[in-house]
């Protein structure tokens, strides 16, 4: 980031649907078109709650906060469901403020607590979540329907 440029993290808009495909594609290595971008922010309106990280004209990150209310709890279960900032903007600050970002709107919506799902050889995304108080509490198994896995090797 230049100097000149400020950092600002915001709600995402329709604006940003090109540049929201674009980091996407960058983050899980499967082509997103802002078709589909559009159709997962509508789909997904009222659930989640993405932000983006603007320098400049320059959209260089996202994040965003799965929020719902569930049987087990008057507070609302929060998750921090996607977050990915690109190469060239890492370890500047970026990720911490899409993620604080995030945790004051689950704490104004009520939440006592969040969660968030990363690979444990994930060392930069763990070092960055434990340094902001979030700590190991329980094992995450995932089951998949097809044996097409479109991402994410699968362990031996």
């Amino acid at each position: 980031m230049n100097d000149e440029a400020a950092l600002i993290v915001r709600a995402v808009t329709g604006a940003d649907e090109v540049a929201l495909a674009q980091l996407l594609t960058e983050f899980n290595g499967l082509e997103a078109t802002a078709a589909q971008v559009r159709e997962r922010l509508n789909k997904s309106r009222g659930v989640e709650y993405p932000v983006v990280a603007q320098v400049g004209q320059e959209i260089v990150g996202f994040a965003s906060l799965r929020l719902l209310h569930y049987l087990g709890e008057d507070a609302p279960y929060a998750e921090l469901s996607e977050l990915y900032v690109r190469s060239g903007y890492r370890r500047r600050g970026v990720a911490r403020a899409l993620v604080l970002e995030l945790e004051a709107q689950a704490r104004r919506a009520g939440a006592s607590s969040w969660s968030v799902l990363t690979g444990d050889d994930n060392t930069a995304a763990l070092a960055l979540y434990e340094s902001l108080g979030f700590r190991p509490f329980s094992v995450a198994l995932q089951k998949w329907f097809s044996p097409d896995r479109p991402y994410r090797e699968q362990r031996e």
